[in-house]
């Protein structure tokens, strides 16, 4: 083969050999992040589809409404000892910037404070029971005012003895 052959076929050669590093693809790696809870079998105070918990739960607007929805979701309770007490550990808001929006946050209906208080009896909780916790926006005396709000809700339980 003649030079000027050798050096008009080196790029056609060259963009081959690249050609085919890359037609090898490249190994995808994924990491699952794993989390497994198993109660004690005398207390537990467990939401019925764990799925939603750790996540930013949404409280929709209606433009019709003029209101935030409430978030509403069941959880599975259990004391063999006596009943249950529930505290908030924070006051319950939304802020937006210097704006907030009070939360009413009820646990099997008894409305729950820094306190704390009991919210499942000795009779409910020695067996099993479904209850629900409910979280309400307390609309502002002059209504919601335009913004992003931002809040957590952070509740204790314990069992009475």
């Amino acid at each position: 083969m003649t030079l000027l052959k050798k050096i008009a076929l080196a790029p056609a050669a060259f963009a081959a050999v690249l050609a085919s590093v890359h037609a090898v693809a490249d190994p995808i790696t994924h990491t699952i992040q794993l989390e497994a809870f198993v109660p004690t079998a005398d207390f537990y105070v467990l939401p019925v589809d764990s799925s939603w918990i750790s996540n930013k739960q949404t409280l929709s607007y209606s433009t019709v409404t003029k209101k935030l929805t409430s978030l509403t979701k069941p959880f599975t309770v259990l004391n063999t000892a006596g009943p249950i007490k529930a505290t908030l550990l924070s006051d319950a808001v939304l802020g937006s910037g210097s704006n907030v929006i009070q939360l009413a946050v009820k646990f099997n209906g008894i409305a729950l404070d820094t306190e704390g208080k009991e919210v499942v009896s000795k009779t409910q909780a020695a067996k099993a029971s479904t209850v629900n916790l409910e979280i309400t926006p307390t609309m502002p005396s002059g209504g919601y005012i335009p913004g992003t709000y931002v809040g957590n809700v952070q509740l204790s339980f314990d069992a009475v003895l």
